[in-house]
């Protein structure tokens, strides 16, 4: 416990009041020494003392010559956050001088060794979380033992009869605001402030993915997305206003670990999925990308050879790209020429003929819901596997 951290300790106390200070362990050991002239690993008798008995002591001339490895100052015992002497901390020098930092130097000491206990503590709490969730994600169940994991997840408060929803959370540093350290991160700290109930599993998976397993109430699975939505733009605000833009995916509720490890799954390519076909969205559920989580696992011989064959009429053209924004925006309307003018921020005449151009190029009905399905689907197909020949 003080071992790690004597000399750091040793050093910071004796820049601060000018005296020489040592560090031993309960057994009267130097484990931490400003001065460079104090062997490490030698005894100081009086430190053996102080530590036996939980009192201080002032070391005279007289006193420093009948003991062991000891000068004259003044050594007390430093205690630990669970009350037993864990240590001890001495000053070297005239005792009337240094007797007045004792206690003060004292209680620094301990001070500052609880304050690095409970950061080794967070971080070993957040090693052990990043753990967990990292392990529900990867849960083969032929393998590994579901019960094992819960067990796991309710020592960080996981609530076995609530329903869950795993959100996979991306970010992008628009400025320097890189935390310092794990138990420090700046994202980690907004997500638990927004979504950080005592039943919250969250953790950094790696830099700027996070993932978040949050508990629904009745009211929130009754429209999930909503529900999310609202706390995410709360969310996207807060860390927009730290520099860092995020985009979120959510996969679909879930009771029990294997469930949420399905869900874990699903919000991560609802990410990855959204991220292709719809990256200024930012918000991606699951339950919207359905067809497009089909079509991502479908054989890639057969979603490559479609994306080519259904979109080759538009091969080679200048205004490519335009007709097919055109075409998405128009089925994603409902087929309507208002809305997709506003989409596109045309004028409806605009809208209109590219309209008839892609009739005309694909010999299709555009108000034909198979026809134009067909074509749509095709498009996002050529976004997600990015196969599509560019002219």
């Amino acid at each position: 416990m003080l071992e790690p951290i004597a000399q750091e300790l040793a050093k910071s106390i004796s820049e601060v009041i000018g005296y020489d200070v040592l560090i031993t362990d309960v057994k009267g050991v130097i484990i931490g020494c400003s001065d460079p002239d104090r062997g490490f690993g030698t005894l100081n008798e009086s430190s053996r003392i102080a530590a036996e008995t939980g009192r201080g002591s002032v070391d005279t001339e007289e006193v420093s010559h009948r003991l062991k490895g000891t000068r004259p100052g003044v050594t007390y015992p430093m205690v630990g956050p669970d009350g037993r002497v864990i240590g001890t901390v001495a000053i070297t020098g005239d005792p009337e001088k240094v007797t007045p930092f004792a206690l003060v130097v004292k209680r620094q000491a301990e001070l500052y060794l609880r304050e690095r206990i409970m950061q080794r503590e967070v971080m070993e709490r957040e090693r052990n979380l990043q753990a967990l969730v990292s392990d529900v994600f990867l849960l083969n169940s032929k393998v590994s033992d579901p019960e094992l994991l819960l067990n796991r997840a309710e020592h960080f408060g996981y609530d076995r009869s609530s329903e869950y929803v795993a959100l996979s959370v991306e970010t992008v540093r628009l400025r320097d605001s890189a935390g310092a350290g794990v138990y420090r991160d700046p994202v980690l700290a907004r997500l638990r402030d927004a979504m950080g109930g005592p039943r919250s599993l969250m953790a950094a998976m790696k830099m700027d993915l996070y993932v978040v397993f949050l508990p629904l109430s009745g009211k929130l699975g009754a429209d999930l997305s909503e529900r999310i939505g609202e706390i995410w733009n709360g969310v996207r605000k807060s860390l927009s206003s730290m520099g860092i833009e995020a985009a979120v995916g959510i996969g679909s509720g879930a009771m029990g670990i294997e469930e949420l490890a399905r869900s874990c799954k699903e919000a991560r390519l609802a990410l990855r999925i959204g991220r292709k076909v719809a990256p200024g969205v930012r918000f991606y559920p699951i339950k919207g990308y359905r067809v497009e989580e089909l079509l991502f696992f479908s054989p890639r011989s057969l979603t490559e050879s479609m994306s080519e064959r259904e979109l080759s009429p538009l091969e080679g053209r200048g205004d490519t790209e335009e007709l097919r924004d055109t075409l998405t925006a128009w089925c994603e309307s409902g087929f309507n020429v208002a809305e997709a003018s506003r989409s596109l921020h045309l004028h409806r005449s605009t809208v209109n003929y590219r309209l008839e151009k892609l009739a005309s190029i694909f010999h299709v009905d555009v108000r034909d819901f198979r026809e134009m399905s067909r074509l749509y689907w095709a498009i996002s197909l050529d976004k997600l596997i990015g196969q599509r020949r560019r002219s």
